[in-house]
């Protein structure tokens, strides 16, 4: 199977009605939010461009086509950005749960210091008691460490690294240091440990 073409990207102006899209968009927008959507539209115009794919279906945007579609507007032309090439069904899933799903966490602190006051947070589903306890959970869980810390992988140690060009320099090595195979502690997986006790190199040294 041959290699897909890099992807390469730019910008064309193509019809709202000529945008297709995907029956299985796996977001949706409450009749609220999308009222927010067209007030947002009228006040600040088109300031984001939908992603479409090379047959003009529609990556992310969905949202937005839908309420120009429905206010009358799918004859108007817009920006949008498109690739050189149909994205495959992998790519495409891929980058829909991308645009969707990658936006950041928003920051409890901020929105009620600087951006409270100017809108209705709630009136777009934001809720800063939510958030707030959301993030008390997730330092929770932060607080207890994914793994170990043992003396081989600290960043807490001084560490040198001494470079091996050619294998009869590394095996001369392997063989003064004692290095042997060793199990991986985050894993099954077993290779030749490159990491050594300065007291074992120094004992060794003498």
């Amino acid at each position: 199977m041959s290699t897909p073409t890099k992807l390469e990207w730019h910008v064309e102006r193509i019809a709202w009605r000529e945008m297709i899209p995907y029956e299985h968009n796996p977001r949706k927008m409450s009749v609220k939010t999308k009222q927010k959507l067209r007030e947002s539209y009228e006040k600040f115009g088109d300031v984001e461009i939908p992603v479409l794919d090379f047959d003009n279906m529609i990556i992310a945007g969905h949202q937005r086509h839908s309420v120009k579609i429905a206010t009358g507007f799918g004859d108007e032309l817009a920006d949008v950005r498109k690739p050189n090439r149909k994205l495959t069904e992998q790519e495409y899933k891929e980058y829909n749960i991308i645009s969707n799903a990658l936006k950041g966490d928003f920051v409890g602190e901020m929105l009620a210091e600087h951006f409270a006051e100017v809108v209705e947070l709630e009136d777009y589903g934001i809720q800063l008691d939510a958030i707030a306890k959301i993030h008390e959970k997730e330092a929770t869980v932060d607080s207890k460490p994914e793994l170990p810390i043992v003396q081989k992988m600290s960043e807490k140690y001084t560490a040198f690294v001494i470079v091996c060009t050619n294998e009869i320099d590394e095996n001369f090595l392997a063989e003064r240091f004692g290095i042997d195979r060793m199990q991986c502690y985050k894993s099954s997986n077993v290779g030749v440990s490159h990491v050594l006790d300065a007291k074992k190199v120094i004992e060794l040294w003498k």
